[in-house]
């Protein structure tokens, strides 16, 4: 078994500051880490993805206590990597594969990893998850927040950190004048300029560029909307600097970053991102493809499990960043999705604190 490197600790902050399942944590990763880079380990390690992601999503239906539940899922799947790590079935694995190990190259820059992350992840997103489940999912949050964005029609938006555009053309098909996405990944980007050609939708354009040094000038759109986005930069604090100086006085801006605390639900995350350190982005897709996972579900998954940067915040911290920058009328945004952290939280599940922490941090704001 190989000891955790002090880096690998850090990226998981619940192994050593003394919550209970801490040591199971700290246990399954070190076990995964003897498994070593090689494509039978990547393979295996891809595997821990859907078996917690499943395992903790079958504990938050239950209303009982979820932390000796996550613990025994944690050693159930150490006790699982020990007996492969034994298994003869390797050998023969890496016979047929002619592969030697296969690792991510740390070399390239942060900001291609990640668009190259995000635009492969979201390429395979089928027609229905594109189009039709982001514009749910979007009307869904400002219903039931009571945001009524007035005369949408006569309104610009800008889709900061767009990905592959399905958000941007959410926004049109809600009633936007004209949507632009911004974001760092060609790939991403090409394959959102082809969806909506493909669709036949209008008002929509796409722009490459990085969130933390926008090319848009100054005051330039009635909404500027980012989803998930600042928390995976090097600089969070510059993309909330960049959202507030784009927006147009009296306008609406959208923010949502990683919360924290998370509960058990971003300590898991944090765990599969130490069991997936230096694991090859495009094999584990591949592997999660291979159990039959469709790609909106392998995005879920492998989101914020393997992108290089993934800083969570208080609400304190994000709403302090927002007034420094000039921003007013900060509102945290209480309702969600019915899959959606705040939403278990708004409807007082049991153990909604220790699952989710504070929930998702989403706010709306002007200047």
């Amino acid at each position: 078994m190989q000891t955790l490197s002090q880096e690998e600790l850090d990226m998981a902050p619940c192994m050593t500051n003394g919550i209970s399942y801490g040591e199971a944590a700290r246990n399954l990763a070190e076990v995964a880490k003897s498994l070593g880079n090689d494509r039978w380990a990547i393979l295996i390690k891809a595997w821990c993805v859907p078996f917690l992601f499943h395992g903790i999503e079958k504990i938050f239906k239950s209303d009982s206590d979820p932390i000796p539940q996550y613990i025994d899922l944690l050693n159930s799947l150490n006790g699982y990597l020990q007996s492969v790590s034994e298994s003869k079935l390797k050998d023969f694995f890496l016979i047929a594969q002619h592969s030697n190990d296969v690792k991510r190259d740390y070399n390239i820059q942060v900001e291609e990893i990640t668009g190259n992350h995000y635009g492969k992840l979201f390429s395979g997103f089928s027609d229905d998850s594109y189009f039709n489940e982001a514009k749910y999912l979007l009307k869904t949050r400002l219903e039931r927040n009571g945001i009524d964005v007035k005369n949408l029609g006569d309104k610009s938006l800008l889709d900061m950190g767009c990905g592959g555009g399905r958000y941007t053309v959410a926004w049109k098909l809600l009633g936007v004048k004209e949507a632009v996405g911004l974001d760092i990944s060609e790939i991403g980007l090409e394959n959102a300029r082809q969806r909506v050609a493909k669709a036949g939708i209008e008002g929509v354009r796409y722009i490459q560029g990085s969130v933390l040094n926008a090319p848009i000038e100054d005051n330039s759109f009635d909404i500027v909307y980012s989803n998930g986005v600042f928390h995976h930069t090097t600089d969070w604090k510059k993309g909330i600097a960049e959202q507030v100086r784009i927006l147009k006085p009296g306008g609406m801006g959208w923010q949502y970053l990683i919360e924290n605390p998370g509960g058990i639900f971003w300590d898991n995350i944090e765990i599969l991102r130490v069991i997936l350190k230096n694991v090859n982005h495009d094999y584990a897709r591949e592997a999660l493809a291979d159990l039959g996972i469709p790609p909106n579900r392998i995005f879920y998954m492998l989101d914020h499990s393997m992108v290089p940067i993934n800083i969570r915040l208080t609400p304190e911290e994000v709403e302090e960043e927002y007034r420094k920058n000039g921003a007013k009328d900060i509102i945290r945004l209480k309702r969600g999705t019915d899959f959606d952290h705040v939403e278990a939280i708004y409807r007082n599940d049991p153990y909604d604190r220790v699952k989710f922490g504070v929930g998702e941090n989403r706010y709306i704001f002007t200047k």
